[in-house]
């Protein structure tokens, strides 16, 4: 077991230092078709899928990031509907950042369950032996049929190593409004699709923001994590609402929902420190975020908080290095998630 550091858990991102306690503690060296950068050794490398999510959650993360640099998601959403065009991009991408660097890779959105080109994204991934695949997705599609296959089925075929399923609540009404959809898969299909990806050797982990008046206590935390339990998944993430940039935000709905309904994690983490049902893991420090992995029985349960603010102090303070990688719908590789900054290639 790590020993807790208390000065990370006040600092958070703050705390980060490349060498020092990242996970990685080094760079490599990547030539992007020309343009040589150094990347984090443990760098992810997230597709982000065209297919626009068909949830409307007050708090969305896809739609704060552009937020957060002054501009709202629509005026900055570009496709390349070229399906042989953008899968070929990718595999390029993937020649690149597989040669030396061997990412992690995630499929997220949008909403990538949803999406017709995940099953042939799946079988690129899995042909090209990338590193722990994820699929993060709302769960919406999850049991729909493409190319002959539910989609949880593909997921379980081509060796995803994690799906992620995003939940705000267990209740099912509850969590319709909390993500702004109704197509949210009840309790008994995510069950069929807990024991899909089980089958095949995955793990599932249900995500669920903080929100004030929904999960906001360490008993709001101890009833979702059973909630989770019941259904067979023994991996849990809780996530504070993320924090903009105040030097360029565009405070929109999301961000205003956000910033009125976040529950700081510090305190949760203290009261669940004194929590003898709690035992402390571990702590991971990141360039923009900070997470603490707990055990609840048999449950890893995970908390996490991020600061667009700080992804830009990091970047302006080394423009040249690549923390992170996304295969955007545009078709190009880029450093960040705004389709228009630290484009790479091809």
């Amino acid at each position: 077991m790590n020993a807790f550091v208390d000065a990370w858990r006040r600092g958070k991102s703050r705390a980060f230092d490349l060498r020092a306690n990242s996970t990685a503690r080094r760079t490599v060296r990547v030539d992007f078709w020309g343009d040589v950068r150094d990347v984090y050794a443990n760098a992810n490398m997230s597709v982000y899928s065209a297919q626009t999510c068909n949830a409307r959650c007050a708090f969305c993360v896809e739609e704060l990031r552009p937020a957060s640099r002054g501009l709202e998601l629509a005026a900055r959403r570009t496709a390349l509907r070229d399906d042989d065009r953008w899968l070929a991009n990718l595999e390029r991408a993937l020649d690149v950042v597989q040669r030396d660097l061997r990412p992690s890779v995630s499929v997220t959105g949008g909403e990538p369950s949803k999406d017709p080109r995940l099953p042939a994204v799946l079988r690129l991934l899995a042909g090209r032996g990338a590193r722990k695949r994820t699929v993060t997705t709302n769960g919406s599609g999850l049991l729909d049929v493409r190319e002959g296959r539910r989609v949880v089925d593909w997921i379980a075929a081509t060796g995803v190593a994690h799906l992620n399923v995003s939940r705000a609540h267990p209740d099912q009404d509850v969590n319709a409004r909390l993500m702004g959809y109704a197509e949210g898969p009840t309790v008994e299909a995510m069950r069929a699709i807990v024991a899909a990806v089980h089958a095949g050797g995955a793990r599932v982990r249900l995500s669920c923001v903080l929100v004030a008046g929904a999960i906001d206590t360490v008993e709001g935390v101890l009833r979702y994590v059973d909630f989770a339990r019941s259904l067979g998944v023994r991996d849990v993430i809780f996530r504070q609402l993320m924090k903009t940039d105040p030097r360029t935000v565009l405070p929109n709905h999301v961000v205003r929902f956000s910033d009125r309904r976040r529950v700081a994690l510090e305190p949760l983490l203290h009261a669940l420190s004194d929590d003898p049902r709690f035992a402390f893991v571990r702590q991971v420090v990141g360039y923009y975020y900070y997470v603490e992995v707990w055990r609840l029985g048999d449950v890893h349960v995970v908390f996490e908080e991020a600061d667009l603010a700080q992804l830009e102090d990091a970047k302006r303070a080394d423009p040249r290095l690549v923390h992170e990688l996304v295969y955007h719908p545009s078709g190009k590789l880029a450093s960040t998630w705004q389709p228009w900054d630290g484009i790479l290639g091809p």
